[in-house]
């Protein structure tokens, strides 16, 4: 069975938790990249993998989130953008999942008047990370945390086009507004989702900025109007500031379980969590899903 066999399977499909927040707790540097422990901190990267495949991932996404060139460059590393994300996914499928995935976030550029970013330039990045991704044998992509809905297209254009045989999942981040929910550059909901939808995204969906109360009632708006399969990985709350400047979740896993899992029985083919979010919250996905099937049974 390939992916997106799996993903339209009645039965939810469990992704994994946080990265980022997940490194962090291992000694990852504020303001360090992530992928960076790709070259000289595998095991870590590796360690993270293989506690949510443990836990009951499915699916997992490589550690390439911030793996473009475009940002790279950030850190000195663009050079390096194959190598990184090869290496990613090798990474990866050491940890023995059903599924890798191709994690592809945004340049962290924005378009003009507001930002000095330009549509071709992202197109190339995204082209060159997703070549090596699809090289390195990954079974899908995900382009999350898209705050930008022109930024979000001009990744699943880029990725479909360098490898058109890999289904493309797209999660844009939404805050809840008095008017419903909205992504920071003012992309509506239900308009965003169903745009890139007809582009030829095999789900789309929501991640981070919102706990997964939130994200119930985001969903709930979302299903009514979109007919592909939707993607939901909310935060584990709201993150509060330490006084070492590093963030913490309140949220505990058990509520958190619950909510994905009414999330599923709602008809949301792909679960899991995002920042704050750890094997402890996959654990108790995983289970809170299994007692819902023996109760149907």
């Amino acid at each position: 069975m390939n992916f997106l066999e799996r993903l339209t399977e009645s039965a939810a499909l469990v992704l994994d938790g946080g990265m980022g927040s997940a490194l962090i707790a291992r000694g990852l540097k504020l303001g360090m990249a992530p992928e960076q422990w790709i070259l000289e901190r595998g095991e870590a990267i590796l360690e993270v993998h293989r506690a949510y495949v443990v836990a009951g991932s499915e699916a997992i996404h490589t550690n390439t989130f911030g793996a473009s060139p475009v940002r790279l460059a950030t850190y000195g590393l663009a050079d390096r953008c194959d190598e990184i994300n090869r290496a990613a996914v090798t990474l990866a499928r050491a940890a023995d999942p059903r599924f890798v995935i191709g994690d592809v976030g945004p340049t962290g550029e924005y378009l003009p008047p507001v930002g000095q970013g330009g549509i071709e330039a992202w197109r190339a990045a995204f082209e060159q990370q997703g070549r090596a991704l699809a090289a390195a044998g990954v079974d899908a992509f995900h382009v999350e945390t898209m705050s930008d809905l022109r930024e979000a297209r001009v990744a699943l254009q880029a990725l479909r086009s360098v490898a058109p045989e890999l289904p493309v999942m797209v999660s844009m981040t939404f805050e809840r507004k008095k008017r419903g929910f909205f992504s920071v550059m003012g992309d509506p909901l239900v308009a965003a989702l169903s745009s890139l939808a007809s582009e030829g995204a095999s789900a789309v969906g929501a991640n981070c900025s919102v706990a997964s109360g939130d994200m119930a009632a985001l969903m709930t708006e979302a299903i009514a109007a979109i007919a592909i399969p939707l993607v939901a990985q909310p935060n584990a709350g709201t993150p509060e500031q330490a006084p070492d400047g590093t963030f913490r979740y309140a949220q505990s896993p058990e509520e958190f379980a619950a909510d994905m899992a009414a999330l599923a029985r709602l008809g949301v083919r792909a679960v899991g969590g995002c920042c704050g979010t750890d094997d402890r919250f996959i654990a108790a996905l995983r289970a809170q899903l299994a007692n819902d099937a023996e109760a149907r049974s």
